[in-house]
């Protein structure tokens, strides 16, 4: 059995300096570098950290990396849209003009957009949110 002290969540870029500016300036995260290249950590509301790292030969992940649990998915869309940040449409979801699924996970509703990197990152919000986010967090 592994005995676990810590975990923390991480995925690469090929443009580590895109990233902090996305991470920071789009987002709003507070974002650290590590010393001597050493990569980003974001800095979430609830306390989590997510480590991203440049990688010379990186390839955008073909799913979701991080998901974003939000109070309302509609004026975040609004936000990033009028930021200039394109949503990600999907085959299998019903998507409206904004992009936005909804109905997705029991009741709440959910949307896709990419980093400059091209990872997939997902928001989410309602009660099926809650529910995963109790699950995942506890």
């Amino acid at each position: 059995m592994v005995t676990t002290q810590r975990g923390f969540s991480s995925f690469s870029v090929d443009d580590a300096d895109a990233a902090r500016k996305f991470y920071a300036d789009t987002l709003g995260f507070r974002v650290t570098a590590q010393p001597e290249g050493g990569g980003l950590v974001l800095h979430l509301d609830s306390g989590a950290h997510v480590f991203v790292y440049a990688k010379e030969d990186h390839r955008p992940a073909t799913f979701t990396v991080l998901h974003l649990a939000v109070d309302d998915v509609d004026p975040v869309v609004e936000d990033l849209t009028a930021q200039g940040v394109p949503f990600q449409r999907y085959d299998g979801f019903d998507q409206d003009e904004k992009g936005i699924a909804r109905g997705f996970m029991e009741g709440g509703d959910g949307a896709w957009f990419t980093d400059p990197a091209g990872n997939v990152i997902g928001l989410m919000d309602g009660e099926g949110m809650s529910a995963l986010l109790d699950q995942v967090t506890s």
